[in-house]
């Protein structure tokens, strides 16, 4: 059940971590899907927002995969941009997984389509991070689908594009972090929007009385 009315359900790090399991077991794109699914529930991006993310936006000039980014205005909600956290440990390993993978495909296509001379450059990402199927760019509307698709393949109902998002605000105010970095973290302009995104915790709650 969702814990309020018209909310996206969140989700503690072992039901996360079922989700993975499941996707890396029945998805066509397991590292693809997986490394989406991090960025959602460790950095907290909107759905639009990791459609939006080109490889230049989460790699350095050397390749490297950024511990903060600048989000671009136009792919942001409101226009906004702001920035994002990729530093959390299991979403820089689902997404350099997911890197592998594309730069061993990048360089097969190379080495079909170049002379031989030219088969030693190291192959280069450009464009959108995370494409479809058909090989173009999620819309937004493509990407939330594809979220309540992984959620549901997990048996986990209630679950939305904005579960990770939720999850972190609740598994950060778990972790103590004050509201105003909580704030911070999702991007939210104002305090309340956050007290919003911080479900009642049941499980929280019980622990702190049983400590009384």
């Amino acid at each position: 059940m969702r814990t309020h009315e018209g909310k996206a359900r969140s989700i503690n790090s072992q039901q996360f971590q079922e989700v993975i399991d499941t996707t890396l077991s029945t998805s066509k794109y397991p590292l693809r899907d997986c490394a989406v699914l991090a960025i959602s529930f460790y950095s907290g991006l909107r759905a639009m927002e990791i459609a939006a993310l080109n490889y230049e936006d989460v790699l350095s000039p050397t390749g490297e995969i950024k511990n903060s980014l600048t989000l671009r205005k136009e792919g942001t909600k409101g226009s906004k941009g702001g920035s994002a956290y990729f530093s959390n440990a299991i979403l820089r390993e689902h997404l350099s997984n997911y890197l592998v993978h594309k730069r061993c495909q990048s360089a097969t296509v190379l080495n079909r389509s170049s002379k031989a001379t030219d088969r030693t450059r190291p192959p280069e990402l450009t464009g959108a991070l995370f494409t479809s199927r058909a090989g173009t760019r999620f819309s937004p509307s493509s990407m939330s689908r594809l979220f309540s698709r992984l959620y549901l393949n997990a048996g986990l109902s209630g679950c939305t594009s904005h579960t990770g998002r939720r999850s972190l605000g609740r598994n950060l105010n778990r972790s103590g972090v004050s509201l105003y970095n909580i704030q911070k973290i999702l991007r939210h302009s104002q305090i309340s929007q956050t007290v919003q995104y911080i479900d009642v915790d049941e499980e929280l709650l019980a622990d702190i009385v049983s400590t009384v």
